[in-house]
């Protein structure tokens, strides 16, 4: 009788439906792949580089991925730390109520939410273009950006649905395709130029200050926008406590190699020349003619391939990245609960997902109505929405892990030293907060609007978000309803 009373109650737990994650589903490995498919290095190489070595300070390119990268590091160490103590898939939104309090933690989970939903606008109005120019270029098909950002928005969505798992291999061929260009084309220029045009001077102060270096630290740090990503799948992963941080200094170190030692390649082959040829109207070509030059017409066509895939690639980690947010949201009853429901047998947020898709493509079809280039306004505009509310989530994340770290200092489990502890989240806060005022500064060249009225909105968007998020939190606060991600029990 007892095992039909727990039978029954199983039925009944199944139709009422699921509202647990995948556990133990990723390994370190999977994670890397996953947040580095979201970076895109195939695409960011293609179309950032060129705008940091043209618009930016020229030859310091390679500088100005190591500088940002070593922000990075600096925000990773306040950041892996809390998720040492902390599982959730709305990452900011627990560590940032761990550390400022519930009010400043729902606020910037509520940023987390809006600007990881606008990235994949921006994501699926660039991987429209991308295809539907590309299959043209290929196969001679003419189909519109928005027919084919359509038909891919069910296959991601499906992807999305099928399992963190499944969407975890797929992003890793995706990601090993990817890497095989990037290397093939920096060894192509290895091999026929030699190591002596690869300037060491672009690692010289005097050449980082030359031209535009706010320009070239704001295009770089847009190209590692994603990487912080793993933290959000902590349900999901195997000893989430150590393979988060380990996923996210691997993730962090590998692209960062990768982005340096593309530029200084791309700066390598185009010679002295490089930055007014990085200025010219086809500069989003110039890796392709590397690759198409240097190892052969049919490594141009697999190129163009493989730039698809990248950009799919990255439209299904954003999506995912998006999804978690209205997930935990929904579980935590902030936003309807419905959206905390997950599949059955897969455990994917399949309803969360749906809703997401349902949002990027609405967006887009608005947009598309209205005759937006997908690349030059839509894709531009939500990148660069995107990547000031990513940065806004980081600083914020630096000032709270301090904030945490001091409190618990001399806990048992909390014995960082000094300079993980205390150092690095402050150098972070400095630096991200400095890199903040150079995005407001040049928003003009991430939006590719000139109107100084419509980047005044643009610039203030993110943080209006950010208060009207403190607002109803702190609304919620009074009336006793705002929950305490520490109190959901996540981890099964």
């Amino acid at each position: 009788m007892a095992q039909d009373d727990s039978t029954d109650k199983g039925r009944t737990a199944r139709r009422a439906g699921s509202t647990e994650l995948k556990r133990n589903a990723l390994g370190a490995p999977s994670l890397v792949f996953i947040v580095i498919a979201a970076i895109a290095p195939l695409a960011a190489c293609a179309a950032n580089i060129p705008l940091i070595i043209g618009h930016g300070n020229g030859i310091a390119a390679p500088l100005d991925f190591v500088l940002m990268g070593v922000v990075l590091a600096l925000f990773s160490c306040g950041y892996t730390a809390m998720s040492e103590h902390m599982v959730n898939a709305g990452a900011f939104w627990a560590y940032v109520s761990e550390g400022l309090g519930r009010v400043a933690g729902a606020a910037a989970g509520y940023l987390a939410l809006v600007s990881y939903n606008v990235l994949t606008v921006c994501t699926s109005a660039m991987g429209g273009y991308i295809v539907s120019r590309n299959l043209g270029f290929e196969l001679g098909i003419d189909l519109p950006w928005w027919a084919v950002s359509a038909v891919l928005w069910v296959v991601v969505w499906l992807l999305g649905a099928a399992g963190v798992d499944v969407g975890a291999r797929f992003l890793g061929v995706c990601l090993v395709l990817e890497l095989v260009i990037i290397v093939a084309a920096v060894g192509a220029v290895v091999l026929g130029e030699g190591l002596a045009a690869f300037l060491a001077a672009s690692f010289a102060p005097e050449s980082f200050v030359r031209g535009s270096p706010g320009l070239g630290l704001v295009f770089a740090f847009a190209c590692y926008l994603g990487f912080e990503a793993t933290a959000e799948y902590s349900e999901e992963a195997r000893d989430a406590r150590r393979t988060v941080p380990r996923a996210t200094f691997a993730a962090l170190a590998l692209v960062g190699a990768l982005f340096v030692a593309a530029a200084w390649a791309m700066l390598a082959a185009l010679g002295p020349e490089a930055v007014r040829l990085a200025q010219g109207e086809d500069a989003g070509t110039i890796l392709y003619r590397i690759v198409a030059a240097r190892l052969g017409a049919g490594f141009g066509h697999v190129y163009n391939w493989f730039y698809m895939l990248s950009s799919i690639a990255c439209w299904v980690s954003a999506h995912n990245a998006a999804t978690r947010y209205l997930y935990a949201f929904g579980r935590a009853g902030l936003l309807p609960r419905v959206l905390a429901r997950t599949h059955p047998r897969r455990r994917s947020p399949y309803v969360a997902g749906l809703a997401q898709a349902a949002f990027g493509g609405g967006v887009l079809a608005l947009a598309a109505a209205a005759g937006l280039s997908p690349y030059a306004q839509i894709g531009a505009t939500a990148s660069a929405l995107a990547c000031v509310g990513v940065m806004l989530l980081e600083l914020l994340a630096s000032v709270a892990a301090f904030c945490y770290l001091r409190r618990h200092a001399g806990e048992p489990g909390f014995e960082y030293g000094f300079l993980r502890a205390r150092v690095a989240p402050v150098l972070a806060a400095v630096a991200l907060g400095a890199v903040s005022v150079l995005v407001m500064a040049n928003l003009s060249a991430l939006t590719e609007q000139e109107s100084f009225a419509v980047n005044l909105v643009l610039g203030c968007l993110m943080p209006a978000v950010l208060g009207a998020g403190w607002l109803v939190a702190a609304r919620r606060a009074r009336r006793g309803t705002l929950p305490d991600p520490a109190g959901i029990s996540v981890e099964g």
